[in-house]
């Protein structure tokens, strides 16, 4: 059987109609399409590419080819307390010039540690610090640099959270930031309760200065002075007079309204023994030249019963400043007292007692009809040294009415010092006078005893002038005027008035003077 196969021919040229042109056409448009997608992909593939090295070869270069971390010893520290600040540098290619900038708050104190070959330099603005190493050498890739510094933050420096950051660099390569530990935490510790007095003995009313040493920035203060459980004083520097001899137990509590408190108790901190008798007073205080002594505020060895008003001062005292106590109570006849330091002291106190009667710290009265007794005590015994203090003068007042009733002249009141088993005179200047009082200062050399007096009662003082004649000279011849001796007459009246005594002695006077002239007569 034989198979037929039939072939159809086609023609070479065949007619196409108006349809199959269309067709034609769309078939070349598809795959034109498609070519230009081919393109359009092979590009995009290609830019791709591209990025892809640049970010590879390139960015490197720019901003990875070196990189630096911070290390701090502390994240929390105390305002006044320092840290440590470690900033390791790594280089992961060759560059040149490597620069390390370090921003700090401002006031924020900066001190080298190591610098590894670099050159440093710290500019202070009002905002912040900003600290630079450069160094000039080059550095190889896998090269490593360390800079490290201490850091000191200021005592004032105000609670909060505070940022250290910087930026590393090299010549062609873009600044980086420096990664790591950047915040810094300032914070205050709760205060330390601590205090210091003096003196620490001493006999009754016996004043004491205490002195707050607390650390840790307190800004209250609680105080028991006398032990009893309850709350004397709230200054911090405060003063306590000891009138009734025991041991005292003294407690501080020193608080900050943020931070917390502390309280520190001292048990038998402070001695008050019975007042010393007279010797042993007059030794420890009569002389106020003494060496040695200082600020604060001393005790006093006279006798509470004695003591009619004790006022107390508080001054700071500093060298080369006047120094000027001023005193207020109606009864206390001392209005200021005052010096020139030549040292610095600090808070001194200075105490006036107003005495009823003569200081049992002295061995005999003070000469004169005495106005007041009182004793003045500043600083510690041994202050009022000529080495401590000069110009020092004590500002005083007598009431005028006590003036008058014992027919004494303000001008010849003195104020006497106790000093060296003896009563001295101090030079006194009448300064003013007001309705009631009379005012008057002296000069002295140091604190003890005093007395403000003036004459005996029964002592007129009389001041004798020489008779002159027209020409002003002085009689010889015990020749007297008539209007001499009308002077004379009226003096002899007006004396004989103030006393009995002293009139019959100027009578005699004159009948001697009267005799001798007389008798002159007679021998011419």
């Amino acid at each position: 059987m034989v198979a037929k196969i039939a072939v159809k021919m086609i023609p070479e040229y065949m007619p196409v109609t108006p349809h199959k042109t269309k067709g034609l056409v769309f078939m070349k448009t598809i795959e034109t399409f498609k070519v230009k997608n081919r393109i359009k992909s092979s590009s995009l593939t290609s830019g791709f590419i591209f990025l892809l090295f640049f970010a590879v070869t390139v960015l490197p270069v720019s901003a990875s080819g070196i990189e630096a971390s911070r290390e701090l010893s502390a994240g929390t520290v105390y305002a006044g307390e320092t840290f440590t600040v470690t900033v390791n540098i790594k280089a992961a290619q060759y560059i040149e010039a490597p620069t390390l900038d370090e921003n700090l708050p401002a006031g924020w104190d900066v001190t080298v540690i190591e610098n590894n070959g670099a050159t440093f330099q710290n500019s202070e603005t009002f905002k912040a610090s900003t600290l630079e190493w450069i160094w000039v050498e080059n550095l190889q890739a896998g090269g490593k640099k360390t800079v490290e510094y201490r850091v000191t933050v200021p005592s004032n420096t105000e609670p909060g959270n505070f940022t250290i950051s910087g930026n590393v660099s090299a010549y062609s390569i873009s600044a980086v930031p420096v990664t790591g530990a950047s915040e810094i935490i300032v914070t205050y510790p709760s205060p330390e309760a601590e205090f210091s007095a003096t003196p620490l003995s001493g006999n009754v009313s016996l004043a004491v200065q205490f002195t707050d040493l607390s650390t840790n920035n307190p800004d209250s203060w609680q105080w028991d002075l006398n032990g009893n459980g309850s709350i004397d004083s709230t200054d911090k520097n405060p003063t306590w007079i000891y009138e009734t001899p025991g041991t005292y137990t003294v407690t501080l509590t020193a608080s900050n309204s943020t931070y917390g408190n502390d309280t520190e108790t001292k048990t038998g901190f402070i001695t008050v023994t019975e007042e010393a008798s007279s010797s042993e007073g007059s030794s420890s205080r009569s002389s106020g030249s003494s060496g040695g002594g200082g600020g604060g505020g001393g005790g006093s060895p006279e006798s509470s019963r004695n003591v009619e008003l004790k006022e107390v001062a508080n001054e700071q005292v500093f060298k080369g400043i006047h120094t000027c106590y001023t005193f207020q109570g109606e009864t206390n006849e001392i209005v200021s007292i005052e010096f020139d330091p030549k040292k610095n002291f600090g808070k001194t106190t200075t105490i006036v007692e107003m005495l009823k009667n003569t200081s049992s710290i002295v061995e005999e009265p003070a000469p004169g009809t005495v106005y007041k007794n009182l004793n003045i005590w500043v600083g510690n015994s041994g202050f009022s040294s000529s080495d401590n203090l000069e110009n020092a003068r004590i500002n005083f007042r007598v009431n005028g009415t006590w003036l008058s009733e014992n027919r004494i002249s303000e001008t010849t009141m003195t104020l006497y010092r106790y000093s060296d088993d003896t009563w001295n005179a101090l030079p006194t200047n009448l300064t003013g006078e007001d309705q009631n009082y009379f005012y008057f200062s002296s000069e002295t050399p140091g604190f003890s005893p005093f007395a403000i007096a003036g004459p005996e009662k029964d002592t007129q003082v009389i001041e004798i002038t020489p008779i002159r004649n027209k020409e002003n000279n002085i009689m010889s011849t015990g020749e007297t005027s008539k209007e001499d001796e009308e002077n004379l007459a009226s003096d002899n009246e007006k004396t004989d008035e103030d006393s009995p005594g002293a009139g019959i002695s100027f009578a005699a006077a004159g009948l001697l003077a009267s005799y001798a002239a007389l008798k002159k007569k007679k021998i011419k």
